[in-house]
């Protein structure tokens, strides 16, 4: 397996370091970032009556971990989250670990891809016990991918990931079954591993730099 160091993730650019040779690729990105919510706005995933009494739709069944971990992907980014299965926790890229063996935290939620547009239907996010958890994760995960190219050509790769010099996580993908494009990624600052897949794998990248915009 190599290492590489990818994507120092610029305004509408990145950066990827492959085998000492730097190669400059320029990528444009949506506007799915945008504004907080507005005061006065129900949160994701509670609904007010249409009484407009205050009263609320039932609960969405997540627990207040499962909540907190939801809330950091951004009302604008993804909707309906549910709590994760357990088999689906530890899916690619690598075999990762389950609720209970360092994720204390799990959800699967819907994207807001429209049809036709590229990307995946669904984000699943892990949170970790600690750093250590979340590190074991990433490089057992790692050391099952057999690293021949790069992730932004659609080739199974392990990389990191940041913008301008500041490293934020590790980024991996690999090729899943059905012909999809399995891609893995952490935030370091917040405890937390994201995978997603699609069989577009250039869509599944340019969606990628999208929802990581800050």
């Amino acid at each position: 397996m190599r290492r590489r160091m990818v994507a120092a993730v610029a305004t509408g650019a990145a950066v990827l370091v492959a085998a000492g040779v730097t190669i400059a690729v320029v990528l444009t990105t949506g506007g799915s970032g945008g504004p907080a919510q507005p005061p006065g706005r129900p949160s994701a995933g509670v609904t007010v009556s249409a009484a407009g009494d205050g009263r609320t739709a039932p609960p969405d069944g997540l627990t207040p971990a499962q909540r907190a971990l939801a809330d950091t992907l951004g009302p604008l980014k993804v909707h309906s989250c549910v709590p994760a299965p357990a088999d689906q926790v530890t899916q690619p890229p690598g075999p990762g670990v389950g609720l209970g063996d360092g994720v204390d935290a799990a959800v699967l939620c819907q994207t807001n891809v429209s049809a036709g547009e590229p990307g995946p239907a669904e984000v699943l996010a892990r949170h970790y016990r600690d750093a250590a958890a979340e590190q074991a994760d990433a490089g057992r995960r790692a050391a099952a991918i057999d690293d021949v190219g790069s992730c932004a050509a659609g080739q199974p790769s392990t990389e990191t990931w940041g913008r301008s010099t500041r490293q934020l996580g590790v980024f991996l993908c690999d090729r899943g079954p059905a012909g999809a494009f399995d891609i893995f990624w952490t935030v370091a600052a917040d405890q937390t591993g994201l995978s997603a897949a699609s069989t577009d794998a250039a869509g599944l990248i340019a969606w990628w730099r999208d929802f990581t915009r800050p």
